[in-house]
C-alpha cells in the first residue's frame, strides 16, 4: 500500500500532536516494511529552524526511512496546490489512503476519492474555551466538523475523547474506533546508571526528585502542583523536576516562588532532548500530572512505561492512561495532591504495587499493538472502497 499522512504536526509539534505522529509514523514504517508512506510536509518545514533541538533529531530518524517520503508544495503556485495540486499528487504517488494525523484534512484533499482517515486527540476547545482566549473557536470547529464528516473513519486515541465527539459533535458511534496512543520504543529499555549520572549533572538535577513532563499552560496546572509541595512539612518536601515549554502561565509560577522562597523546592531545565527524557523518568520518585483536562496525556503513559509511580486527575481520559495503578486526584485539589505525594513518597510498598500495575497496563500502549491496529483499521478501509 501507498499511505499519505498529513503532517504539519509531524514537524513542527515538539509534543502532544507531534509525538503522536512521529511514533506512528515511524513504527509504521519499521513494523510493515511493504509499504510506502508518504508525510505531505508545511512549506515551512524546509526552513529547519522551525524544528527545535528537542524533536529534530525524531523528525530525521523518520525522515531517513527507507519506506518514508516527504512531499513538498511548490515554491511556487501555492495557490494550485492548494485547489487541485495536492489532490493530484495523491494520483501521481497512487496513493492508497490518507490520514490526517492531527484533526486536520487540508480541503485540497478532502474530494479525492481515496479513503481518508482522520485522527481526533481531543475536543477540549469546546469543553473550556477559557483557555483558548483570542482564538477563532467557531471556525476551528467549523473546519474540524467538516473534516470528520469527508473521513470513512474517525481514530480517537481514548474512550474519552469518542464521548466527546459522540456528544459534541453527534457523530455516529460506528464511526470511531479508539486506537490509544503508543509510547515509543525508548521508554521501555533501562536507562545505564552512567547515562542517568550524566543527564542528573547536566540539567542540576537533584538525587530525589518529583516530576512534571508538559507545557506549563494554564490548563495543565502546575500551580496546583506546586502549591501541594509548599504545603508539606519541610521534612516530607521532595524538589519538583519540570521539564516543558514556558508560557505566559511559567510567571504566575515562579512569582509564587519567589514570594514563598520556595526557589530551591522546584527545578526549571530547558533543552532536555527526546533521547536524555527517558533518564529524567527513570531517576524520578513520583511523576504528577493533574490537568483539568487531557484528551490522553501522553506524559502519563511514559512515565508508567518508564516504571515511576503516577498521580493524575481523575477526569477526561487521564484515569485511561495512567490505568488502575494510577493515584487518582481531583484537579486543583492542593490537599489531596500533597497527600497522594507523602502516602507514595513514604510507603515502599505501595510504590512497588503502583509500579507493576502501571508496567503491566502499559503493555495496552505497546507499539507492536497500536501500530498492528491502525493498519488493520487501513486495509478494511481499503477493502471497503474496493467493495463498494
Amino acid at each position: 500500500m501507498n499511505i499519505a499522512f498529513e503532517a504539519k504536526r509531524f514537524f513542527e509539534s515538539g509534543t502532544g500532536f507531534g509525538t503522536y505522529s512521529r511514533t506512528l509514523v515511524g513504527n509504521l514504517a519499521a513494523d510493515f516494511l511493504e509499504n510506502e508512506y508518504f508525510l505531505y510536509a508545511p512549506d515551512a518545514e524546509r526552513n529547519l529552524s522551525i524544528a527545535s533541538l528537542a524533536h529534530s533529531a525524531e523528525i530525521e530518524r523518520v525522515k531517513s526511512q527507507k519506506a518514508v517520503q516527504v512531499i513538498y508544495p511548490p515554491r511556487r503556485g501555492k495557490i494550485y496546490w492548494k485547489l487541485l495540486g495536492a489532490r493530484r499528487s495523491l494520483q501521481e504517488n497512487q496513493i492508497d489512503l490518507y490520514h490526517g494525523l492531527a484533526q486536520q484534512i487540508p480541503r485540497s484533499i478532502r474530494l479525492s476519492k481515496i479513503p481518508k482517515i482522520l485522527t481526533i486527540h481531543d475536543l477540549i476547545f469546546l469543553r473550556y474555551p477559557e483557555f483558548f482566549k483570542g482564538e477563532a473557536l467557531d471556525r476551528i470547529e467549523q473546519q474540524l466538523r467538516d473534516a470528520c464528516e469527508v473521513a470513512q473513519k474517525i481514530v480517537a486515541v481514548s474512550e474519552a475523547t469518542k464521548a466527546d465527539l459522540i456528544s459534541l459533535f453527534g457523530i455516529e458511534p460506528s464511526k470511531i474506533e479508539v486506537i490509544y496512543s503508543a509510547c515509543d520504543k525508548r521508554y521501555w529499555r533501562a536507562v545505564p546508571r552512567e547515562w542517568k549520572l550524566k543527564v542528573r549533572e547536566k540539567y542540576g538535577l537533584p538525587e530525589r526528585y518529583l516530576l512534571y513532563v508538559g507545557s506549563m499552560s494554564k490548563r495543565k496546572d502546575l500551580f496546583s502542583i506546586v502549591k501541594a509541595i509548599a504545603s508539606l512539612p519541610d521534612r516530607d518536601k521532595i524538589p519538583l523536576v519540570v521539564v516543558g515549554a514556558e508560557t505566559g502561565y511559567t510567571e504566575v509560577v515562579t512569582e509564587y516562588l519567589n514570594r514563598y522562597r520556595l526557589q530551591k523546592w522546584v527545578v526549571f531545565t530547558r533543552g532536555v532532548t527526546m533521547e536524555e527524557l527517558p533518564a529524567v523518568y527513570q531517576g524520578a520518585e513520583i511523576f504528577l500530572y493533574t490537568s483539568i483536562y487531557e484528551g490522553f496525556g501522553m506524559p502519563i503513559l511514559e512515565a508508567i512505561t518508564s516504571g515511576v509511580p503516577v498521580i493524575v486527575s481523575n477526569t477526561s481520559a487521564m484515569p485511561e492512561a495512567g490505568g488502575p495503578g494510577a493515584c487518582l486526584v481531583t484537579p486543583q485539589a492542593v490537599d489531596q495532591i500533597a497527600c497522594a505525594i507523602q502516602d507514595i513518597s513514604q510507603d515502599v510498598q505501595l510504590r512497588h504495587q503502583m509500579i507493576k500495575c502501571g508496567k503491566d497496563h502499559a503493555g495496552k500502549f505497546a507499539s507492536g499493538v497500536v501500530t498492528s491496529q491502525m493498519m488493520d483499521l487501513y486495509v478494511s478501509e481499503i477493502e471497503n472502497l474496493l467493495d463498494a
